[in-house]
């Protein structure tokens, strides 16, 4: 894929965007990253994002990510374990699968918790929230650590919540800035767990396997606990596509990245991040992405892994 192609493809979403929505999912409110492979990246020997030609618009914008923080959550956690700083339980790494594979908050939270040592609770006086929230900034500190310049301008510091965050957490969100990632964030976490080079990438793969939740669906015509793949990127793409992802979505967002293998041997990561009430309620918009990305891949010439 060149950037002619990728003009082409942006355009195709942007226009599809307009027309679907009558204007309400705006240019200004759609980013997007893209990286194309030749072959698979899983095993490749692929060198991280940064020497890879990333095809992006507003990718480094920072949104509020939604259920996509939960990755960067279970990067830490495999991290931190790695560098003998958490040593999880069985309970951790059942909240982890839980976290990812069904999208859970409850999970999250609790794992942002163990990681951080700063649990929710009940509110706290001054003094006591000002430790809380040092505390709190564990993961956040270490992602700044690692001086990557495509993590530049995220934050990853509050769980997920279903309705609202509760006593010190509540708090927590007027002393701090909320969470925000980029495309580009995104797009080059995914890559670095899908060619190894992350801690427990197979671990993580597994968790985050649609492909096993996509063919129980085509089976059973019922939709798996925590669906991640309808409404969103993959449900646009062939059932013989393999696909690995992390969706995201709120009363106002809608987010999904995603790695995916064609039977072509051809793949890429792909990273949509969308903040408008528009896409946060249309369950069709993500799924025709998901097909004009899967078609462009197909269609261009790529760049070599």
């Amino acid at each position: 894929m060149n950037a002619a192609d990728f003009d082409e493809l942006r355009n195709r979403i942007i226009g599809l965007a307009g027309e679907r929505s009558a204007g309400r999912l705006g240019p200004d409110a759609i980013g997007l990253a893209l990286a194309v492979h030749d072959r698979p990246l899983r095993g490749s020997g692929c060198g991280p994002l940064p020497e890879t030609a990333l095809f992006g618009y507003r990718q480094d914008v920072p949104v509020y990510p939604a259920s996509v923080m939960k990755l960067f959550c279970l990067y830490a956690f495999t991290a931190f374990e790695a560098m003998g700083r958490f040593q999880p339980d069985d309970e951790d790494r059942r909240a982890a699968r839980a976290m990812i594979e069904l999208s859970s908050n409850e999970a999250t939270a609790f794992l942002m918790g163990r990681l951080t040592g700063a649990f929710d609770g009940p509110c706290l006086d001054e003094a006591d929230l000002a430790d809380w929230l040092r505390r709190r900034h564990a993961v956040q500190d270490w992602l700044t650590s690692l001086d990557r310049p495509e993590f530049r301008d995220i934050n990853v510091l509050h769980a997920t919540y279903e309705d609202s965050p509760y006593g010190c957490s509540y708090q927590a969100r007027s002393h701090s800035k909320g969470n925000r990632l980029t495309a580009r964030a995104c797009a080059a976490l995914m890559h670095d767990i899908v060619r190894g080079a992350a801690d427990a990438s197979d671990w993580m793969m597994e968790l985050m396997d649609r492909t096993r939740e996509r063919r129980a669906f085509a089976e059973t015509g019922i939709p798996p606990e925590g669906d991640q793949a309808r409404g969103f990127l993959g449900e646009g793409m062939p059932e013989t596509t393999l696909l690995w992802s992390k969706a995201g979505h709120t009363s106002w967002t809608r987010h999904d990245l995603v790695y995916a293998e064609t039977a072509s041997g051809k793949s890429f990561v792909a990273c949509v991040m969308t903040d408008s009430h528009w896409s946060a309620d249309d369950r069709t918009f993500f799924p025709d992405v998901g097909r004009l990305i899967h078609e462009a891949v197909l269609k261009g010439g790529l760049n070599p892994s």
